[in-house]
């Protein structure tokens, strides 16, 4: 069962703009490792801060899931949590 652990670390992201506008990540450089997006789930905007970000909620080929945050206002990405398989990852 995947272990949830808070991470709050920045992180670079590879994005497909969508036809509408939309953003979608498709990859992620989080501790030195590529991360391939296998599917993005629920997305949603909170208020952080006093900032407004868009959160994902994605899957990696790998089975891990993480929540990462979009501040397009500063265009930085960071994990806020992860469900890890293995916490060695």
């Amino acid at each position: 069962m995947p272990s949830e652990v808070l991470v709050n670390e920045p992180i670079e992201v590879l994005v497909r703009v969508m036809p509408n506008g939309g953003v979608r990540p498709t990859s992620f450089l989080w501790r030195d490792r590529t991360r391939y997006v296998n599917d993005v789930g629920r997305q949603w905007e909170e208020r952080v801060e006093g900032k407004s970000v868009r959160c994902y909620m994605v899957m990696t080929v790998d089975g891990n899931t993480y929540e990462l945050r979009w501040d397009p206002a500063g265009d930085s990405w960071q994990i806020h949590r992860a469900w890890l398989r293995d916490l060695a990852v």
